[in-house]
């Protein structure tokens, strides 16, 4: 080790930050959570320490708190972060020729999205070969109570992280048929887990109906949703079902190039 590196382990250790990094490391490990009892036991770090650096943690919603169990988890925000910074491009690569292919079976707009921070994010587009289109640029953020984006995602998380995640959404009226009702959501959400895709009947813009499906990973966890979006009436009532299984068919075989296998 040169005399540069060495100063810099020495002079620039930030004690609290290292054990907030152990303590995140700690629980990438233990997906069901721990106690704040069983961090500190784990780590040997003081009562005092861990509490202040895990209050800071969960404020700042790097990590949550089950009041019930008391079992401290990682929350959505840092897992997705992991998402956005390591894995977006690859599920970008991942996902354009099925992208593409998607568009040219059923000629509509295809887009490609995550969650982070409790915010829909498009990651991709491709437009539709139609003259009249939906068109989005990347990094454009949607609704998740109004968008097949967030619908199609929020259906299948775990259950405790849906709650905490429901528990901060505001269900504004976007046009007429938003739903607005967190009881109404919470069944619409059950239902989109039976029939394997979300519907957006006009519910985040007035006049664009979107058919959308979860992207799962090699744990089957919902990390990105693919859909389709379209005038409503390119895209009837109707229609629904037989495209929308065809965009779940889709977002399938992006879920198995990323390690999923469906049971």
């Amino acid at each position: 080790m040169n005399k540069e590196s060495g100063d810099l382990k020495s002079n620039y250790n930030v004690p609290n930050l290292k054990r907030g990094l152990l303590i995140i490391e700690l629980l990438a490990e233990h997906a069901q959570g721990l106690t704040l009892a069983e961090i500190i036991e784990t780590l040997s770090i003081s009562k005092s320490s861990a509490f202040r650096i895990v209050s800071t943690l969960i404020f700042k919603n790097y990590l949550q708190k089950n009041e019930t169990t008391k079992k401290i988890t990682l929350s959505r925000k840092l897992l997705t972060l992991g998402i956005s910074s390591m894995n977006e491009q690859s599920i970008v690569e991942m996902s354009i020729d099925v992208m593409r292919a998607l568009r040219d079976e059923l000629k509509e707009s295809v887009m490609l999205g995550v969650i982070i921070d409790n915010k829909g994010i498009i990651l991709e587009q491709v437009s539709s070969s139609y003259p009249v289109k939906l068109y989005v640029e990347q990094g454009t953020h949607f609704h998740l109570h109004g968008s097949v984006g967030g619908k199609s995602i929020l259906a299948f998380l775990p259950k405790e992280e849906l709650n905490a995640v429901l528990k901060k959404m505001v269900l504004k009226p976007l046009t007429n048929n938003t739903i607005v009702s967190k009881k109404a959501f919470r069944i619409e959400l059950e239902k989109i887990k039976l029939r394997g895709f979300a519907i957006d009947n006009g519910e985040d813009i007035e006049g664009i109906n979107c058919l959308g499906a979860p992207i799962f990973n090699e744990y089957g966890y919902p990390l990105a949703s693919l859909w389709i979006a379209a005038p409503h009436g390119r895209l009837p009532n109707a229609n629904f079902n037989k495209k929308g299984n065809i965009v779940a068919k889709y977002a399938l075989e992006i879920s198995s190039k990323l390690g999923y296998i469906k049971s």
